[in-house]
C-alpha cells in the first residue's frame, strides 16, 4: 500500500507526471479545493493526452481524470482486493477506513505481496522437512 499523493485539478498533466515520477507512483489523486474527486494513472496520461495529441503542459489533470473514485475497505483480505480489481477492470484501488481514504494499492503491489508471502510460506515448509 502506498500513501495518498494528490494534486489540484487545475495542475497541468505535465506537472502531475513529474510528481508521479518523483514519488515513484503510477497514479495520483486529483482534488478540488482539497477534496478527492478523481484519479489519473499512467495509462490515462497515455490514452487521454499522448495518443489524443493533447499538450501535457496545457491540459489540466482535472480534464483527464477518471471518476468516480473507486475504493474498498482497507481491512479487506488481499485475495478479495485482487478479485475486486479484476472484476472492476482497474489497476489500482483506493483503500478506505472510517469513510476516509488511507492509501492506494496497485495490482503490482498485490502481486509482490502475494509472491513474497508465498515464498515465505514455501521456505517455511522446506525448512520443516
Amino acid at each position: 500500500m502506498k500513501g495518498i499523493i494528490s494534486i489540484e485539478a487545475d495542475v497541468s498533466v505535465s506537472e502531475a507526471a513529474q510528481v508521479m515520477i518523483d514519488n515513484k507512483i503510477g497514479s495520483i489523486i486529483i482534488t478540488e479545493n482539497g477534496e478527492p474527486r478523481g484519479i489519473i494513472t499512467r495509462s490515462d496520461m497515455i490514452k487521454r493526452v499522448i495518443v489524443a495529441y493533447q499538450n501535457p503542459r496545457e491540459t489540466t489533470a482535472g480534464s483527464v481524470m477518471s471518476t468516480p473514485l473507486i475504493s474498498i475497505e482497507a481491512s479487506t483480505p488481499i485475495l478479495d482486493v485482487m478479485r475486486y480489481i479484476r472484476d472492476h477492470d482497474i489497476n489500482q484501488v483506493l483503500l478506505s477506513s472510517d469513510s476516509k481514504y488511507v492509501g492506494i494499492v496497485s495490482e503490482g503491489d498485490l502481486v509482490r505481496a502475494v509472491t513474497v508471502s508465498s515464498l515465505t510460506q514455501f521456505s517455511s515448509l522446506l525448512r520443516r522437512k
